[in-house]
């Protein structure tokens, strides 16, 4: 199954850009993994970046966002996709946003009671997955990181990240 096309953006730069030489010097292993394996799970790469160029929306929600959120929520339920499995990929349909904003996103309207999920109770004041038997079912969308990665901004910025984690980490990027 594919996931629907994302929510096209002008891609106007947003809030942090972290394709630049100064952040990309300051990855810690997790982000320079996801970047590394982009190619062969993009889900792990959207869980932790946006598109290079993109730019990621920091601290709290817009309405704009929340019905971007919503929107999403209901599409994949309605597809009998999986909830709570691929954040990265759910995260394609709002711009700006990353899988784990959009994880601690869907657990604040759980907590709410916004959004029902069994699975989930509060203990100890935290709301906490206790159930995992009783989470939303389904199954987990396929995806490509999709056609914006052949424009000349994003090659660009996948060339100079790459350079930046040779000189910097001793890494490839690929």
């Amino acid at each position: 199954m594919k996931l629907s096309t994302p929510v096209p953006t002008k891609r106007k730069h947003v809030g942090e850009d972290v394709f630049v030489e100064s952040a990309v010097k300051e990855w810690q292993a997790p982000r320079i993994k996801a970047w590394e394996s982009r190619y062969i799970n993009p889900e792990g790469y959207y869980y932790r970046f946006v598109i290079p160029g993109e730019g990621q929306q920091n601290g709290g929600w817009s309405k704009h966002e929340h019905g971007l959120f919503m929107n999403r929520y209901n599409e994949w339920m309605e597809k009998g996709w999986k909830i709570g499995a691929s954040w990265g990929l759910f995260s394609k349909g709002i711009p700006h946003r990353v899988g784990y904003q959009c994880m601690n996103y869907y657990r604040k309207l759980v907590s709410e009671n916004k959004i029902k999920d069994d699975s989930y109770q509060i203990v100890g004041g935290k709301l906490k997955q206790i159930h995992k038997d009783r989470a939303p079912p389904g199954e987990i969308p396929t995806t490509e990181l999709g056609s914006e990665w052949q424009t000349e901004e994003v090659k660009q910025a996948e060339q100079d990240v790459n350079d930046w984690l040779k000189q910097y980490h001793r890494r490839s990027g690929m």
